[in-house]
């Protein structure tokens, strides 16, 4: 049976002088609540004795002092305390010559009550040596438990204090956010990661404060391109994005087979990715890094791989084959593109960007197949109708090219021939 502590005596035993003569000895001492030194009425005293069988159960009075005045002299006890709302505790190797009160400071627990055998398997698990079973000893004991739990109680407040701290801290940053104040963000969640690393809600603040500050600051450097600033700094915001939602993937990751907390795991690493992957993916597309184009579209189609509805897998496959086109790897985005259409014929988005693809790599001839089988598919209210045409007459007379055949969508009536 664990006990979280083991030894708590606060008193120091001595051994009585009494005349060997006595047959019967006295037992005695005080029970308060440690720190205020109030006195706990009622509380159970189990005076065990261990020499040979005998057990002498007495209570505390409404000054928390205990008397047994008939327990045998040359006996040797082990005293249980207890009391409803308090940590048990105990003392062992009294001897019923002693003479001195035993003095007992319990602390908030949940009131359970200890056995022999309870103590006993206390023993046996014990480090080598086991408990302390002198006067000496114990004092040594409790003076090193005392330091500890100093130590620890300190250690505590201050991770208390710490985590207030950190906690206003997110607070003040998720306002920020509400407010667009993206930088104000930033500088809060930043705080709070210092104050507390083992939050991923704070790292996940932070990353999204510093994606949307890096998005700003890339809008206002194509406003002047001349000033490289703006766009150095999203550059840095978009690489500090990454590596703060890397720290809380490495938060997530040891749950993720959890029974309980594995599903809610698992969606906050797909969110985690998706902030990950828009940024790799923004520094490829935009900023010119080809360093991040494989990063972006393996984070993609990891989230496709766990998405909840098929339009959502798509949409992330959609999205790992513009970064391969728009980051200046057209081949690779015609097999992408080509992949997702195998699966979803009627996909628009596929198609048209396919079109594209096949244009930029010159294979003009499946460029313009592609674009009429896109023709084929639109409805006229698609905004991208108007452009396809123009590029597709552009191909064909550009390129010499056979004019590709119109092959009517599915559900579409044919026109008919005038005669």
């Amino acid at each position: 049976m664990k006990i979280k502590h083991v030894l708590l005596v606060v008193a120091v035993m001595a051994l009585a002088s009494l005349t060997a003569t006595a047959q019967t000895g006295r037992l005695e001492g005080d029970v308060v609540k440690a720190d205020t030194k109030e006195p706990i009425v009622g509380a159970e005293v189990q005076i065990e004795r261990t020499d040979i069988k005998g057990s002498y159960p007495v209570k505390t009075d409404k000054k928390g002092h205990f008397l047994h005045a008939g327990v045998p002299y040359v006996g040797t006890y082990t005293v249980i305390v207890s009391a409803p709302g308090c940590q048990p505790d105990f003392v062992q190797n009294v001897r019923g010559s002693q003479s001195d009160p035993i003095k007992f400071e319990l602390r908030p627990g949940d009131g359970k009550k200890l056995t022999l055998a309870d103590l006993k398997g206390m023993q046996a698990a014990a480090p080598k040596g086991g408990p302390p079973t002198n006067a000496a000893d114990q004092k040594k004991a409790v003076e090193e438990y005392e330091k500890k739990r100093a130590e620890v109680e300190s250690k505590n407040k201050q991770m208390a204090e710490e985590h207030d701290a950190m906690k206003k801290r997110f607070e003040a940053g998720q306002q920020l956010m509400a407010a667009k104040d993206w930088n104000g963000a930033a500088n809060e969640f930043s705080e709070a990661a210092k104050l507390d690393a083992e939050q991923q809600a704070v790292w996940q603040g932070l990353a999204l404060a510093l994606y949307n500050r890096g998005v700003t600051n890339y809008n206002e450097s194509t406003k002047d391109p001349s000033n490289s600033s703006k766009r150095d700094a999203a550059k840095q915001d978009f690489n500090d994005t990454i590596n703060a939602i890397g720290k809380a993937m490495a938060l997530v990751e040891p749950v993720l087979n959890d029974p309980q907390k594995g599903p809610q795991a698992k969606k906050s690493k797909a969110a985690y990715l998706k902030t990950k992957a828009d940024a790799e993916g923004l520094l490829a597309k935009k900023l010119g890094v080809m360093d991040m184009i494989d990063p972006a579209v393996k984070d993609y189609r990891e989230i496709a791989e766990s998405a909840e509805t098929p339009a959502d897998k798509v949409k992330y496959l959609l999205s790992a084959a513009e970064v391969y086109f728009d980051g200046g790897k057209p081949e690779e985005a015609v097999t992408a593109y080509t992949a997702i259409i195998e699966a979803n014929p009627d996909n628009l988005d596929a198609i048209y960007k396919l079109g594209l693809a096949y244009a930029s790599v010159a294979k003009f001839q499946e460029s313009a197949n592609t674009f009429q089988k896109f023709l084929d598919k639109a409805p006229e209210t698609d905004g991208r109708v108007p452009e396809v045409k123009a590029v597709l007459k552009d191909l064909i007379v550009g390129n010499n090219l056979q004019p590709p055949k119109s092959e009517p969508s599915r559900g579409r009536t044919p026109a008919r021939k005038k005669p």
